[in-house]
């Protein structure tokens, strides 16, 4: 298996292939990729090899066409679609893997991914019945509903009579909250993200904290360790949530644990407990192990969130989400400039800035990006005109609308004196913020929210709407259905770890919140 590269790899040449079979997105830059691929193969080895293109989940006509335009769509023997869209990633994490999908709403003005979004809907209708009520905000969410609601009409001949499992659907445009994705995760796994990335559950470390002081001198070069990070491992699988601040108290409690198990040894005196406990025994092994990589990587954390740039950011973060006097951080933004700090720390904050006060002044908006492309380059000029597409950055109006200042008020987003070791309140994932998103699906969710949902549509990019699904079963849905709430983000889900449960009162204890993303960056949320 080889990357898409802009050439055939030699080695199929060399070893005369006689298949090749190319596995690719429904983009126009692939297409245009594969056509470098395809010319940099003599006619004459061409004939000799079969070409085939899968598209991953469908077969795009602007794809065809562009393989037309290049007189290229002969080469191949076969073009096919992979119809492949919820992918579980750990038993409470599906995901579609559509990393251009927020892009390309925003910047193309595509949205066809909304169809991917729909049918994946689908698809979870037809395993765990229909969605008695369907709850949204937003332009993408509202598209998503009409067309989940037309395939409900155009597959009705073949509707299996399910009791539904799933009571509410709560869609929502991401664009609703942009806020939250742009602020730093202060749970476990949110910096394990923040600082070293996690993709496919996995996170890169530097490998030396993994190894005894023998192992060390044995290695000539201590390579860099990959370590999974999954539901599987229990004490990661209790941390990842847990505020940064409350994780050192738990390693340790968990480390006396696994210390006074491994003492059961000699109070044993009979062989029925010497057995209980040799069949304890693995389990222990695991989870001493486990405790010995969750402590080395939080050591890695904490020596990164120690550092005073880092909590410098923190700072002004907060500063900014508490919507008072945003511009007392334009010293701070413009040093970061000068310093040519790294710039997507610097567009962070400077997009949350501008939520925050519903858009930047003319002056201070042309004074960032006079300063930023003489600082990081004139190419930027399409970095600052994606922002603006994306709704992150823009010029404040003569009267502001002070939405942000409104919500955050209404949905009480800023917590003080959040309780972090034992959170009450999902503001403890933020250390004092609470996401905006999470406060709108609890009201969303209970009946006595609904009401004031459209006072709040004027400070958010509406519509918002609540259907009713008309169910094909008799079946009382109150007393059958398991009244969970399944919570879907169009466009992209953030914060790739950040909050991973519901805290005990954000919602009522009988629900459950399942979040989907299909970003670069996502967060979790799916329950079973």
């Amino acid at each position: 298996m080889f990357e898409l590269q802009e050439y055939i790899p030699a080695e199929v040449i060399e070893n005369k292939w006689q298949s090749v079979i190319m596995l690719i997105r429904p983009n126009l830059p692939m297409i245009d990729m594969i056509n470098k691929a395809i010319r940099s193969v003599s006619v004459a080895q061409r004939d000799k090899i079969d070409f085939h293109i899968i598209f991953v989940s469908r077969k795009s006509t602007m794809c065809t066409q562009r393989l037309e335009k290049y007189s290229i769509i002969g080469e191949f023997k076969n073009i096919l679609e992979l119809e492949l869209d919820l992918i579980p990633f750990d038993h409470d994490l599906l995901t579609l893997e559509y990393p251009l999908g927020f892009k390309e709403m925003c910047t193309e003005l595509d949205d066809s991914c909304l169809y991917q979004v729909s049918r994946s809907l689908m698809s979870l209708q037809s395993y765990f019945g229909f969605f008695p009520n369907i709850i949204g905000i937003g332009p993408s969410a509202a598209k998503v509903n009409k067309m989940i609601q037309r395939m409900r009409k155009e597959g009705a001949a073949h509707e299996k009579p399910l009791t539904p499992r799933i009571e509410n659907l709560v869609l929502i445009d991401r664009r609703v909250d942009l806020i939250t994705p742009l602020s730093t995760q202060l749970t476990y796994e949110g910096l394990i993200d923040e600082l070293f990335g996690i993709k496919n559950n996995a996170a890169t470390f530097p490998g030396k904290p993994f190894l005894s002081e023998e192992e060390q001198a044995q290695q000539e070069e201590i390579k860099p360790k990959q370590i999974l990070l999954t539901s599987n491992d229990t004490i990661y699988n209790v941390a990842r949530d847990l505020n940064f601040n409350a994780l050192g108290p738990f390693l340790g409690k968990k480390a006396k644990q696994i210390s006074a198990a491994y003492n059961e040894k000699n109070d044993a005196k009979s062989l029925q407990q010497l057995k209980q406990f040799v069949s304890k025994l693995p389990h222990m092994q695991a989870e001493r192990k486990s405790l010995e990589i969750q402590t080395a990587i939080a050591g890695l954390v904490k020596n990164k969130i120690d550092n005073r740039d880092f909590r410098h950011t923190l700072g002004i973060e907060q500063v900014l989400r508490e919507g008072i006097e945003v511009d007392r951080v334009n010293e701070d933004i413009e040093e970061m400039i000068y310093k040519q700090e790294p710039l997507k720390k610097v567009l962070r904050l400077l997009c949350i800035q501008c939520i925050a006060a519903d858009g930047l002044k003319p002056k201070v908006l042309e004074f960032y990006k006079h300063e930023i492309l003489q600082s990081y380059g004139y190419h930027h000029l399409i970095t600052f005109d994606s922002l603006e597409k994306c709704g992150l950055l823009y010029m404040q109006e003569k009267t502001p609308k002070k939405s942000y200042p409104i919500l955050r008020s209404t949905l009480n987003l800023t917590v003080s004196n959040v309780n972090e070791r034992e959170p009450n309140d999902i503001a403890y994932v933020h250390s004092g913020y609470a996401p905006l998103t999470v406060r709108l699906v609890n009201w969303m969710t209970q009946r006595s929210g609904l009401k004031y949902l459209a006072d709040m549509v004027k400070h958010l990019p509406g519509p918002a709407f609540n259907d009713t699904q008309k169910l094909s079963t008799t079946q009382d849905r109150l007393e059958h259905s398991d009244n969970h709430t399944l919570v879907y983000f169009s466009g992209w889900l953030h914060v790739r770890r950040g909050r991973r449960t519901a805290v005990p009162g954000a919602a009522p204890p009988q629900q459950r919140y399942f979040y989907h993303r299909y970003h670069k960056t996502y967060q979790r949320q799916l329950s079973t």
